[in-house]
């Protein structure tokens, strides 16, 4: 299982068949896609000021678009997660 964590309490899961975006810290399911609908990650620098860790727009095309903000500490699971979509799950 895959957890990327965004700003203001959104993550992505994925759990090897599907991705699913949680909203409240994990206690509202948004959305839940399976891995074949997968079409596209778009990830963008945001830019920041002064010494603020830099944080990206995730957008994700699927059977619905999910996006997320992350912080830089999320990086290394957000990459994971881009390389388990591409490779088909």
């Amino acid at each position: 299982m895959i957890e990327v964590r965004g700003e203001g309490g959104e993550s992505l899961v994925h759990d090897g068949a599907t991705v699913a975006k949680f909203r409240h810290d994990g206690k509202d399911e948004a959305a839940r896609n399976p891995v074949s609908t997968y079409r596209e990650i778009r990830i963008k620098p945001r830019k920041r000021k002064g010494d603020a860790e830099q944080e990206y727009d995730v957008l994700l095309a699927m059977s619905s678009i999910m996006s997320l903000r992350v912080r830089e500490s999320e990086r290394a699971a957000l990459d994971e997660l881009v390389a388990a979509l591409e490779a088909g799950g």
